[in-house]
């Protein structure tokens, strides 16, 4: 391999570690947790680089840490972890909770949408990216992330209504 086929690893890692590590604390609610699927997502895409080009990185990274973030919430037994919310003295610990709960209710009802919808619905909303970013990272077309989108939205909100009526 030449030196434009083989990237600075320093770089794209310095570049992109902060939102691989935003994307699964998000879905994982852990720093530890997140700083391990992290590391995964890394060496995950050094070996998928080295079986071919990687057209975006953000696409790629964003998904990994999505799909792994996922996989891993999956296997994962149900632990209670202090998070810095939690550990904060705050005015109203009564929105606290509930921001807690929300938080943690989304994160279980992301695990359940199909791979796809997953991720574009973290990189839409967690990351702030436009429909075409999404398209042009993930290799498919607009409307193909509106109709991820839409179901993903759909999918959730049927969850978080039914767990909320559950809770009642």
């Amino acid at each position: 391999m030449n030196n434009e086929d083989d990237p600075d690893w320093g770089s794209i890692v310095h570049l992109h570690s902060s939102r691989v590590f935003r994307v699964s604390q998000r879905i994982l609610g852990s720093v530890q947790d997140a700083e391990d699927v992290s590391q995964d997502v890394f060496i995950e895409a050094y070996r998928l680089h080295r079986a071919g080009p990687i057209q975006s990185w953000i696409g790629l990274l964003v998904r990994l840490a999505t799909l792994r973030s996922l996989d891993f919430r999956r296997r994962k037994r149900r632990t209670v972890e202090l998070n810095e919310y939690q550990c904060a003295i705050d005015s109203d610990p009564a929105m606290n909770l509930l921001k807690s709960e929300l938080a943690q209710r989304l994160q279980l009802a992301l695990s359940q949408l199909p791979d796809q919808q997953a991720t574009v619905f973290v990189m839409s909303f967690y990351e702030q990216m436009t429909r075409d970013e999404i398209a042009d990272s993930l290799g498919i077309t607009s409307e193909s992330v509106s109709t991820s989108l839409y179901k993903a939205r759909q999918r959730l909100s049927q969850s978080l209504l039914f767990s909320h009526k559950e809770n009642r």
